[in-house]
C-alpha cells in the first residue's frame, strides 16, 4: 500500500482532488479550517507570525542559495503551521484567470535558471544601482512563472526577493504598489514578454531599508 499523500499519487486528477478536503474547495490544512474564510484568516495570522520569526532569526532559512531549495525553505517556514505540504513542490498544474504557470516537471529547471543568473551576478553585487529594477523584474518574472507551490507563492516570492535585495543592503517597500498593479505587470510579462511594468514597479518600491541585516 502506498504511503504517498493524496496529492502525490501520480494521477493528475487524483492529485488535484487530493489537495482538498473531500467534497470541498478548501485545501487540506493543519488548523482544522473547513471554510475558505477560516483558512484564509488562519493562513494570514500564522504566516505573519512565522515571517516575523524569520526576520528576527534569518538563519531559520539557511543557506541563502537563491535556488529552489532556498525558496522551498522560505515557504516551509511561512506555512509550516497551515499546510502539511509546506515547502514541497506542487504535483499538479495550476492556472489563474486562464493563464497557466510552469508545469510541475519543469519547475526545477526554471528555478535553476534563476539560481544561475543570481550566482552570476554575485547576488546582485555586480549590477549597477540603476540596472537593478530591470534585473529584478526579469528574475521575479521567472520565479512567478515557476510558481512552485500549491498555495502561498506570492508571499514566499516576495520574501525571497526581500532577502536577495538585502544582500545589497537594499529593500523593497511593497506597500508602494497595489496588488492589481503587480498582477497586471506579471500578466504582461508572461503573456507578452513585456517586463516594463515590473521594471517600473521595482524602480518605485526599491529603497534603502533592507528587510534583513545580513
Amino acid at each position: 500500500m502506498s504511503s504517498n499523500p493524496p496529492w502525490d499519487t501520480g494521477d493528475h486528477q487524483r492529485d488535484w482532488e487530493g489537495y482538498f478536503l473531500p467534497g470541498t474547495e478548501v485545501l487540506r490544512n493543519r488548523v482544522g479550517a473547513t471554510t475558505l474564510y477560516e483558512l484564509r484568516d488562519a493562513e494570514n495570522d500564522l504566516s505573519e507570525f512565522r515571517l516575523l520569526q524569520l526576520r528576527e532569526s534569518p538563519d531559520l532559512v539557511a543557506p541563502r542559495s537563491y535556488d529552489l531549495t532556498h525558496l522551498s525553505a522560505i515557504h516551509r517556514q511561512l506555512f509550516q503551521d497551515v499546510y502539511e505540504w509546506a515547502g514541497d513542490v506542487r504535483t499538479v498544474g495550476i492556472e489563474k484567470d486562464g493563464e497557466s504557470f510552469c508545469p510541475p516537471v519543469r519547475i526545477r529547471l526554471a528555478m535553476q535558471h534563476v539560481a544561475t543568473e543570481i550566482a552570476d551576478m554575485g547576488e546582485l553585487e555586480v549590477v549597477p544601482r540603476g540596472g537593478l529594477p530591470s534585473k529584478v523584474a526579469y528574475l521575479y518574472d521567472y520565479v512567478n512563472y515557476a510558481h512552485p507551490f500549491r498555495e502561498g507563492n506570492g508571499r514566499t516570492t516576495r520574501e525571497f526577493f526581500d532577502q536577495l535585495l538585502a544582500e545589497r543592503s537594499l529593500g523593497l517597500d511593497w506597500s508602494r504598489t497595489e496588488s492589481e498593479q503587480l498582477y497586471r505587470s506579471c500578466h504582461a510579462a508572461r503573456a507578452d514578454s513585456d517586463l516594463s511594468g515590473l521594471t517600473i514597479m521595482f524602480a518605485t518600491i526599491l529603497d534603502e531599508f533592507p528587510a534583513y541585516d545580513f
